[in-house]
């Protein structure tokens, strides 16, 4: 934990919509969160579906923030943004939608709640979510790093993703402390 709270790190991806577009307007959204702040955002990577294949492309990103709010309110911003601020429709798992925003690490923290797990459960096996990912934490817990390390070689992640932008977000100043 440093002087405002816990680094904590989110993966997005929209695939409806302008998902280049739907990316950059949840980051905007998590700017404005309380006690929250954006340290660094990944490129934008663009990636095959995963689970449900027949369907758009993705595009992926992942995001480094620090925030003194607990992780299940965090949870709760977060899916305040996905469902009121940008409109993401409930539909079945793994199927397109406008934004979805997964709460990877908290501090470090291990939660298994029915709500809420974190580390997120699929980190190691989601080339979309290892690459974003690991530009802004490249250290990670052994145990974690080397499950990521196999799905790499084993599913060749660079192979699968294509870095399609460059970030380019304009909230990255530091908000007022809480």
């Amino acid at each position: 934990m440093n002087q405002l709270g816990h680094d904590c790190f989110l993966g997005l991806g929209s695939n409806l919509k302008n998902p280049v577009a739907q990316i950059r307007t949840s980051i905007e959204h998590l700017h404005h969160l309380p006690c929250t702040q954006i340290i660094k955002v990944s490129n934008f990577y663009r990636s095959k579906a995963w689970g449900v294949t027949e369907q758009n492309d993705f595009i992926n990103a992942a995001v480094k923030i620090n925030t003194t709010l607990k992780p299940l309110a965090l949870l709760k911003k977060v899916k305040t943004i996905e469902y009121r601020l940008m409109q993401r429709q409930l539909t079945q798992r793994w199927h397109s939608r406008v934004i979805d925003i997964d709460l990877l690490i908290y501090g470090t923290s291990v939660i298994n709640r029915a709500e809420l797990a974190i580390p997120h459960p699929w980190i190691s096996e989601r080339c979309f979510v290892i690459e974003p990912l690991l530009e802004l934490k490249p250290q990670m817990p052994v145990d974690l790093i080397q499950k990521i390390t196999q799905h790499r070689k084993n599913h060749q992640c660079a192979d699968h993703l294509i870095k399609t932008h460059k970030p380019e977000i304009s909230c990255l100043k530091p908000q007022k402390p809480c």
